[in-house]
């Protein structure tokens, strides 16, 4: 397998710009990029529609062997110089599930994510947001956290105290 061709949704902002973050990847694998949407896909790879490659990403390599879903995904990962590492990882078979749920949520939900990442106010995301999901409960209430807080992007999932008593790092033995 020498080349991957990676059939995108143009009319989809999450899909352009995945696509976009692609490109810019430095490729042990070239990807080419058709939009699903061109004649050329469908000059390109006749029938393309039965595949029904507007519900999910799909990748198709010069050798005529296609990938669609997550499968899709962690070929893409795998092409990238960065990123293939993630890729075996990822296509683990006790990871592939997981790697699958994400990529059928994201493709589910990717005209929603489109507009609400991309397409609004920080306000307005925050209830459009809202109303979907319920917003998460504030892990540390103490001042020195929210501090901690304040200087992250993101909070963590659970905190260091709790990975340090219900997984202690194991005993070195000499």
């Amino acid at each position: 397998m020498n080349h991957l061709y990676v059939l995108f949704d143009a009319q989809c902002e999450l899909c352009v710009r995945c696509r976009n973050w692609l490109a810019k990847q430095p490729t042990f694998v070239p990807l080419s990029f058709i939009a699903l949407q061109s004649t050329k896909a469908e000059r390109r790879f006749p029938g393309i529609d039965a595949l029904k490659p507007s519900e999910q990403l799909l990748v198709i390599s010069n050798e005529g062997s296609v990938y669609r879903g997550a499968h899709a995904w962690i070929m893409c990962l795998w092409a990238l110089q960065n990123y293939r590492e993630y890729a075996q990882r990822l296509a683990h078979p006790i990871l592939l599930p997981f790697a699958r749920i994400v990529c059928e949520l994201l493709s589910r939900n990717r005209f929603f994510l489109s507009r609400a990442l991309f397409k609004q106010e920080a306000q307005s995301v925050a209830r459009l947001l809202a109303a979907h999901c319920r917003p998460p409960q504030t892990l540390c209430s103490n001042s020195r956290a929210s501090v901690l807080r304040s200087s992250s992007p993101v909070e963590p999932v659970r905190s260091a105290q709790f990975f340090a008593v219900h997984f202690p790092p194991p005993a070195m033995e000499f």
